[in-house]
């Protein structure tokens, strides 16, 4: 996980910012340079390549590693914490439907009591024979007769989605601090801020760091300020249902072409164990891919708002039109503001901004981590 963090980080940098770029294609933008003064300018809504090109312009090749520290700790944590309380949730789940089952069980093979004197109409009782009904009874229960027995009950489709929206749930409230900060640390512009707030104090100094952003935030805005954003992220939680629900179809359809496929090639030469693991891998690969891909299609505008409410309320940058440098205010009321604003000076596509270099970044790592989720539970199974 953190490998691959490492090495895609520069595309997560990139797609933030053009999450909370609000220019559209013709659009006049109002705002303060430097000097204290408005000015009106029509900016071109952000690209790639010009994202690229600015910051290394104004950065260099450092700054798109800007923020690496907080997305390298978060990332350990929501993957190894996921999997831990994913893994506790699924296991008491498990526990308790095993044990409705069993008490289900138990209650359908206990005979029914006979009523004390029963007889038929021709006055023969009936408690001579019930002997022979209990044990009719007692083999019509048995387990091995029983439709499903405590080690073949499994967690359903359902089941799975709600175990990793509640891992997720309590994840949020443990990473969304950090989440927050490497955001503002990847929107800043730390030269163009210092070299502004040597000048005149209208700006306020950029973070140093994880500790520092983190102090500052608590001071200006107060402790909550850690949380903005939480809401969205609580939502995103359906990522990971969506992703793993996803994944397990195409699994198994995939399993069902290969047990096809091995037939049909059994009355031939084998092709050998490398082959068929070769082949796996790559099913696992492109499995795992697609399945991130529309998880991630699917959440996205979750991830634009997220990223808007968790900016810093002042944005220093730099204007594409002018040059110079420009100091924006974007505040956010709270969720449906934010949706609202988007929608109306953006339309649809402000939602999607950013959506190219994700794609880029999160399919790659999540084919890789499947690939390796299948080989450690094949290791050890």
């Amino acid at each position: 996980g953190s490998a691959s963090t490492i090495l895609l980080y520069p595309l997560d940098l990139i797609k933030v910012r053009l999450q909370v770029d609000e220019r559209r294609r013709g659009s006049s933008v109002i705002s303060g340079n430097s000097m204290g003064g408005n000015s009106a300018t029509t900016e071109r809504p952000r690209t790639i390549c010009t994202t690229v090109r600015g910051l290394i312009r104004h950065e260099g090749y450092m700054g798109l590693y800007r923020g690496l520290t907080p997305a390298v700790l978060g990332s350990a944590l929501s993957w190894g914490g996921f999997f831990i309380i994913y893994e506790e949730i699924k296991h008491k789940m498990l526990r308790r439907k095993r044990s409705l089952a069993v008490d289900e069980l138990s209650r359908m093979r206990r005979p029914p009591p006979p009523s004390r004197g029963e007889t038929s109409h021709h006055g023969y009782d009936m408690s001579k024979d019930m002997h022979v009904d209990e044990e009719e009874i007692d083999v019509s229960t048995d387990n091995s007769a029983a439709p499903c027995t405590e080690s073949q009950i499994r967690l359903g489709p359902s089941e799975h989605f709600s175990a990793s929206c509640l891992a997720g749930a309590c994840l949020v409230l443990l990473t969304n601090p950090i989440w927050l900060i490497k955001t503002r640390l990847q929107l800043q512009n730390s030269r163009m801020e210092e070299e502004i707030c040597a000048k005149t104090k209208t700006v306020k100094p950029p973070y140093r760091g994880l500790t520092h952003a983190a102090m500052t935030i608590v001071r200006e805005e107060g402790f909550f300020a850690l949380y903005k954003g939480s809401i969205p992220a609580l939502f995103l939680v359906s990522h990971g249902g969506i992703q793993f629900v996803t994944y397990e179809f195409l699994k198994s359809q995939y399993a069902i072409y290969n047990e096809a496929y091995r037939l049909k090639k059994s009355s031939g030469r084998n092709r050998g164990t490398v082959a068929e693991r070769l082949r796996d891998s790559l099913g696992y690969l492109m499995m795992g891919a697609v399945s991130k891909f529309v998880a991630s299609t699917a959440t996205y505008p979750l991830q634009v708002i997220k990223s808007r409410l968790q900016q810093r309320s002042q944005v220093v940058e730099m204007s594409d039109s002018t040059g110079e440098v420009v100091v924006s205010k974007r505040n956010y009321a709270g969720v449906m503001d934010c949706v609202t604003k988007t929608l109306k000076n953006e339309g649809v596509a402000g939602f999607f901004k950013g959506c190219i270099p994700n794609a880029i970044r999160v399919a790659p790592s999540a084919a890789i981590t499947f690939v390796t989720y299948e080989f450690i539970l094949d290791m050890l199974t």
